[in-house]
């Protein structure tokens, strides 16, 4: 094995921790990508887009 994986695999003890974050994170960033892509939320994510081009009042 090569000694800087040995090494970094010594120093960390949990790394099971680190697959289980990746894991979760990236099944977070698919139900997000997914929620964004529904039909449903189509029309209250393009107004919501169309926001900063809007006319309106002034603060």
């Amino acid at each position: 094995m090569n000694p800087v994986f040995r090494a970094a695999a010594e120093s960390i003890p949990n790394g099971w921790i680190l697959g289980v974050m990746t894991v979760l994170f990236l099944t977070t960033f698919v139900a997000w990508t997914v929620w964004a892509w529904l039909p449903n939320n189509r029309a209250r994510l393009e107004a919501a887009a169309r926001l900063p081009l809007d006319e309106g009042d002034a603060l």
